[in-house]
């Protein structure tokens, strides 16, 4: 546990990262439901935070925290100071009455030694234990378990027990993306709280708090390809970005498709963004998620006219299938050569592997 920092009350007083509930564009409701809850003393308990990244999930659970925890402002006010100690330990992670566990980048899921300790340490550290612990500084424990989508078997068993009874004064809040996502036992012992942007808040995000400066139609179309992800989108908002889009759909609307024009520009893409594995993901699921885009609207704009492509279809669903390839692991460059081809003859290329 990260201990608190005494030496924080020489610091000049910050504006707070996080900012207050007024900023938090598009959950006036969820904001509404927690003032509620929290003036009524009935609020606490295990919660289930999901929607898409980017839509405000973590900023919603460190704004918890902070209205919780502020020492100046009562919880019930929801404008939490965000200058006290505690507001800042809470903004750099550094409150002692705040857990918060991530999964390593370097794994595939959280390790069973954050949510319950080593081996040779068993529930004597952790998530489990932390939560358990009285609050030392304020009247609450906040517990965030953040990329809940990467919790295997083992470990959301560990969590059961907390989930279905933690303490009195703790709140225990999971992040995820999708419902369903999460297992059954951890979706039964959460109320679960849906965050959703639709179209215009989406576009006031990439405007306001991202300083995007594009069109509405450049706005709605990268929302609309990144399927509500707003990290995405705004990797698609980039200049280059743009520029590279430009011309993959022009080589996708030929009539007769090159493979090895469209094996190139994906293998470019991916290599103009380095070596880092994350990233080289990122750029090429980018790319595939505008090719589904550009095929999903022409499929739109063929129902409504007699010139309709038997070609579409196999090649969106090869699109797809191949973002589901990539997010199975697969290897970059035999999937885009396979992907190239199968665009190019514009079948499923359904071969019951990789490809």
């Amino acid at each position: 546990m990260s201990q608190s920092n005494t030496e924080k009350t020489a610091t000049p007083e910050p504006k707070s990262v996080t900012g207050q509930w007024s900023d938090l564009i598009g959950h006036e409701q969820i904001r509404d439901w927690f003032a509620t809850a929290i003036e009524q003393g009935r609020f606490g308990g295990s919660m289930l935070f999901v929607g898409p990244p980017g839509s405000g999930k973590r900023t919603a659970a460190k704004l918890l925290a902070k209205t919780l925890l502020c020492e100046r402002v009562p919880p019930a006010s929801m404008s939490p100071c965000g200058i006290c100690n505690s507001c800042i330990q809470v903004e750099a992670d550094t409150h002692i009455d705040l857990i918060r566990v991530r999964k390593p980048d370097n794994k595939s899921f959280i390790p069973l030694e954050l949510l319950i300790g080593e081996r040779d340490a068993r529930m004597q550290e952790g998530f489990c234990h932390d939560i358990q612990l009285k609050p030392l500084i304020g009247k609450r424990k906040i517990a965030i378990l953040e990329d809940g989508d990467f919790l295997h078997e083992a470990g959301a068993n560990c969590l059961l027990k907390t989930l279905e009874e933690p303490p009195a004064n703790a709140v225990v809040l999971i992040i995820g993306t999708v419902e369903q996502q999460q297992l059954p036992t951890i979706r039964s012992r959460c109320r679960i709280i849906r965050f959703a942007l639709n179209n215009e808040n989406a576009k006031r995000l990439l405007r306001e708090v991202h300083q995007i400066d594009a069109t509405d139609e450049r706005l709605s179309e990268a929302i609309e390809i990144a399927g509500g992800n707003m990290h995405t989108a705004r990797r698609l908002l980039d200049s280059e970005t743009n520029e590279f889009r430009d011309k993959l759909i022009n080589l996708l609307l030929a009539q007769h498709p090159d493979p090895v024009k469209i094996s190139r520009i994906l293998t470019e893409q991916i290599t103009a963004v380095g070596k880092d594995p994350k990233k080289r993901r990122h750029a090429l699921r980018d790319a595939l998620a505008i090719a589904v885009q550009h095929f999903r609207r022409n499929l739109r704009s063929a129902a409504y006219s007699e010139n309709f492509d038997a070609g579409l279809m196999p090649r969106l669903d090869r699109s797809v299938r191949a973002i589901q390839e990539l997010d199975r692991n697969a290897n970059q460059s035999t999937l885009i050569e396979c992907y190239a081809a199968d665009i190019a003859a514009g079948i499923t290329g359904e071969r019951g592997g990789i490809g």
